[in-house]
């Protein structure tokens, strides 16, 4: 498992606003953002990056505590160590009060003809 440096998530909300400071978790750890553009008002576009500097079992977009969160859609960008960074793209989703979205997804192995 590598060591994540850090992490950008770029995430356009549907119809139903998120929260106005989203958290994320890690290793079941509730974090704030260190870097906040945007919001996620219906429609915008909200542009996050977390540092968490540790491994990863578990990475978490946390839901909103009242209400429901409309994603359209999230593109993620992780930066592990001693590693190029990639990024993921992950379609529709609602969160709520009872639901978070898991967002840790390692690079896929190098695939090859033999």
């Amino acid at each position: 498992m590598p060591r994540l440096n850090t992490f950008t998530l770029e995430i356009k909300t549907g119809e139903n606003a998120g929260p106005e400071r989203p958290q994320y978790s890690i290793n079941s750890f509730p974090l704030d953002f260190d870097e906040s553009q945007g919001s996620a008002a219906p429609g915008a576009v909200l542009k996050v990056t977390g540092t968490p500097q540790s491994f990863p079992h578990t990475l978490l977009l946390i839901g909103p505590s009242e209400g429901c969160w409309d994603i359209e859609s999230v593109h993620a960008t992780y930066d592990c160590a001693d590693e190029d960074p990639y990024t993921i793209h992950l379609g529709a989703v609602s969160l709520d009060d009872n639901s978070d979205l898991n967002i840790w997804y390692e690079r896929p192995a190098t695939a090859f003809d033999v």
